[in-house]
Formats: structure tokens, C-alpha cells, sequence
């Protein structure tokens, strides 16, 4: 007698989205840091900008970078004493799969390096935050 066999469905694979913030001391927007992107220093695929959302996607192996501005989405008390004790004009919220870590620390940091600002963590209090003195990667 033949025993039947349990056919499993293939496991999903999750994807785990990391969220930051780039926060940058002078005025900018995504036509700006595109330009800084595509220079010949750093070698990404793809950028693809939608200046009218100021919205940013630079394609990683695994999935993408969103750049999107958030500067209109900080009201709490807490976060604008320090978006102005930073003295932060230009805010993005950033989006991009774990499995890019490393790729999008490499984008990041040469933005930072760069352009300035820092990226700080989606928490109460942006820590840990990342700059010209403490390295993404």
C-alpha cells in the first residue's frame, strides 16, 4: 500500500522593511540629491526621482531606497525641539529592505558625506543616529 505524500506549499518569503529618517541641515530636494548620486563616484543602477511628490527611488539588488518627504509629518512637541536644536530644514523618510543594509548604508553614507545631515532611527528619540562622526558602515 502506497503512502500518500503531503504536498507543502512553498514558504513565503517575508520581506522586513527598515525604516530611517535622512535629516539635512540646508534646504534640498530629491533633483538635488540625484545629481549627487549619479555622479561617477558612486556607482548605483538605477535613480529615479519624482520631483513634484519630491520622491526618490534609487534600486538596490534586492529591492529599492525610497526617499520620501516626511518634513510635513513631524507635529509631536518632542520632535520639532529637535529638529531645531539640529537646525534640520529637509526631512525624508526612508524605506528599504533588510537584506540591502548594506548597499543602502553605502548610499547613505556617501549622501551624508556629501551633502551632510544625518540618518537617524524611526524612535522616540532618533536614536542611534549616523553622521560624518559615526558611520552607517
Amino acid at each position: 500500500m502506497m503512502k500518500k505524500k503531503k504536498i507543502k506549499k512553498p514558504q513565503k518569503e517575508t520581506k522586513t522593511i527598515l525604516e530611517y529618517y535622512y535629516m539635512i541641515p540646508t534646504k534640498t530636494d530629491v533633483k538635488a540629491l540625484e545629481q549627487v548620486l549619479t555622479a561617477d563616484k558612486l556607482k548605483v543602477e538605477q535613480v529615479e526621482i519624482w520631483t513634484e511628490l519630491d520622491l526618490m527611488e534609487v534600486v538596490l539588488a534586492d529591492d529599492s531606497l525610497i526617499f520620501q518627504n516626511a518634513r510635513d509629518c513631524f507635529e509631536d512637541e518632542e520632535d520639532l525641539d529637535f529638529i531645531k536644536k539640529h537646525q534640520i530644514q529637509t526631512i525624508y523618510q526612508l524605506g528599504f529592505s533588510e537584506k540591502d543594509i548594506d548597499a543602502a548604508g553605502e548610499v547613505l553614507q556617501y549622501l551624508i558625506d556629501e551633502v551632510g545631515g544625518m540618518v537617524c532611527s524611526d524612535s522616540d528619540d532618533f536614536e542611534p543616529i549616523y553622521d560624518k562622526k559615526h558611520s552607517i558602515i
